[in-house]
């Protein structure tokens, strides 16, 4: 429950009204939103379909990578490729519903989730939030995410809470993925910000990351904090298949949120072996993604469009013991654009 039905259950009890009548009420209005944008987006996403020609090139195009790089091979590769340019979409996967840590990756969606939450009148992008939402995208900065994730989630760091603080604190971080899955979108866990490690872990975040009846997909592996984000690469391509068609945010917002996330290695040169790199290999594309790396997680999430508006969206998550670190993810993106955007095979 989000804190303005919190409030409105609070001030029901106060008034006589029926808490129950009012949570039913507040589940059919979030359930069929009246400007019908999110029931647009359930109906594109399952417009999306499997390809088996795609999927042959896919397949096709990772096996030749895979057979020409070693360290590619000993490690754990997750990939979706959604061809937008195509009238249902097309989809090709590669493992890709099986949910990993995804790093630095998670920010894209709470920079699309601050947009929302400002569309549905829950807080405004001041000066401060927007300052964050930038150092969180263009740095990466993850001081920057937790202060954005506290304003998302009306949360804030602390010492450990008491059952029935926590309960409101677990429901309250809980909200970026009710909005995921209002838009249609069930198999992302975006929960927690991210952290340095240098202290800025304790507490209640500590709590909240142990917690493992909190639902998160990996709960069931090993580790300490079975709690943690987890995002599969087809749920990750879906929500940027409607960045990259409005359908998530409005159309001036969603254009400012892939303004925020356009990347260009000259700029950036630690994105040439990212999907910007290898993008930048061809003339005349634009590439909005974030990125993410973290001990054995090497990843990247993209929308690449070229200047006729054909587009694709490229999410890739490696995870290897040694850490990947090779060119899989430019090179994939290169032969990708070469196939899709310009109708011709790779060298």
């Amino acid at each position: 429950m989000s804190l303005m039905w919190e409030r409105l259950l609070g001030a029901a009890i106060v008034s006589g009204v029926c808490p129950r009548l009012l949570s039913l009420v507040l589940v059919l209005c979030v359930s069929c939103p009246a400007n019908g944008q999110t029931s647009s987006a359930r109906e594109y996403l399952a417009s999306i379909a499997p390809s088996p020609e795609l999927q042959t090139v896919l397949d096709q195009t990772v096996d030749a990578l895979m057979a020409a790089d070693p360290a590619l091979r000993r490690a754990d590769v997750r990939i979706a490729l959604v061809d937008l340019s195509r009238d249902p979409p097309r989809l090709a996967q590669h493992k890709g519903d099986t949910p990993i840590y995804p790093a630095s990756v998670v920010k894209l969606v709470y920079l699309m989730a601050a947009y929302a939450w400002q569309e549905q009148g829950k807080l405004r992008i001041d000066g401060e939030l927007d300052d964050s939402l930038t150092h969180m995208i263009r740095e990466s900065s993850n001081s920057a995410t937790q202060r954005v994730v506290a304003r998302l989630t009306d949360t804030s760091p602390g010492p450990e809470l008491d059952p029935a603080a926590y309960a409101v604190f677990r429901q309250r971080r809980s909200t970026i993925d009710d909005w995921l899955r209002t838009l249609g979108i069930a198999d992302l866990h975006c929960v927690n910000p991210t952290y340095d490690g240098d202290g800025d872990l304790f507490g209640r975040d500590q709590q909240f990351l142990k917690d493992r009846a909190a639902g998160g997909p990996l709960a069931g592996s090993a580790g300490d904090f079975p709690n943690r984000n987890a995002m599969t690469a087809v749920g990750t391509a879906k929500l940027l298949a409607l960045l990259a068609t409005d359908r998530a945010l409005s159309p001036s917002d969603s254009e400012t949120v892939r303004v925020r996330m356009r990347r260009d290695p000259i700029e950036q040169p630690h994105l040439a072996q990212r999907i910007a790199g290898g993008a930048a290999r061809l003339p005349g594309l634009q590439v909005y993604a974030k990125s993410g790396t973290w001990g054995p997680i090497y990843a990247d999430a993209g929308i690449v469009r070229d200047a006729a508006g054909r587009t694709f969206v490229l999410v890739v998550f490696t995870q290897g013991t040694p850490p990947y670190r090779g060119p899989f993810i430019a090179d994939l993106t290169y032969r990708i654009a070469l196939r899709l955007l310009q109708d011709k095979r790779p060298p």
